[in-house]
């Protein structure tokens, strides 16, 4: 089963994308801060920008720049035939 929260998501691979996800969420945070002013809502939706900031702007990978695993070449396979011959 995927994860709900699934950021490697091809919808995030736009940078557009994820700018205007965390614009959304600063702006939402400002509209709190600064005209409605409850403390509630100023604390979780600035939570938001700063998660959103972080995740989508500055610790992003894209998913397909990540480096493939190396695999070992079946050298640890070849040592459980090995061990099955004695």
């Amino acid at each position: 089963m995927k994860r709900v929260s699934d950021l490697n998501h091809p919808f995030y691979r736009p940078l557009w994308r994820r700018v205007l996800l965390v614009a959304v969420t600063g702006a939402w945070a400002c509209y709190e801060n600064f005209v409605i002013k409850d403390p509630m809502w100023m604390v979780l939706t600035a939570g938001v920008f700063v998660y959103g900031a972080w995740v989508f702007l500055i610790k992003w990978v894209d998913p397909e720049d990540k480096p493939l695993e190396i695999s070992d070449g079946g050298a640890s396979g070849a040592a459980d035939e090995d061990a099955d011959k004695r």
